[in-house]
């Protein structure tokens, strides 16, 4: 013998999906603190600004890229000729030997400037959107080269840049928590 049918009401659904959008939202916050806190730092290419500082370098100084990757410089001819390199040298920071440069790191004075909050203050979370009975949030980053941070990347010459996975662990993190 069957049981009665319950039959909800008309735009019940919809109207339970405005009651519980503020706390879904509640968790995309949580998610965007984790990933603030995850995301890697940046760092920026700076010279010592004086008429020694090689055009290679010179061209390099302000680029800005996440931590755990390279820096594109224009490689040297030497460097080209010799070592194999193509046009570009991909460096994790000056004088980096793992660019295998020669020529264009030879006594380079130039320093990375790492701003810690560099892609965290990037992130943000929306407001949420509510279609029917479905309510989303999205937490998001805009930010030069922050996909290849997060999932990683591999350049000329079989280099390696490790992803960081930041946003996947940060919804990962939280959603332990629950």
């Amino acid at each position: 013998m069957a049981g009665p049918k319950f039959t909800p009401a008309q735009g019940l659904e919809a109207q339970l999906a405005r009651m519980l959008a503020p706390a879904v939202r509640q968790i995309a916050v949580q998610v965007e603190v984790e990933a603030k806190r995850l995301a890697p730092p940046t760092k920026r290419w700076v010279t010592v600004g004086d008429d020694r500082v090689r055009p290679t370098h010179r061209k390099a100084q302000g680029q800005e890229v996440p931590g755990n990757l390279r820096f594109k410089l224009n490689s040297m001819d030497w460097d080209i000729k010799h070592r194999g390199l193509g046009p570009h040298t991909y460096m994790l920071e000056p004088l980096d030997q793992s660019s295998r440069a020669v020529a264009n790191i030879k006594n380079c004075r130039c320093t990375a400037h790492l701003d810690p909050k560099g892609i965290a203050r990037h992130i943000t979370t929306g407001q949420p959107v509510i279609t029917g009975k479905k309510v989303t949030v999205t937490v998001s980053v805009e930010a030069p080269l922050v996909v290849e941070a997060e999932v990683g990347t591999v350049y000329p010459g079989n280099l390696r840049a490790d992803g960081t996975h930041f946003m996947a662990r940060a919804a990962a993190t939280v959603a332990a928590r629950r």
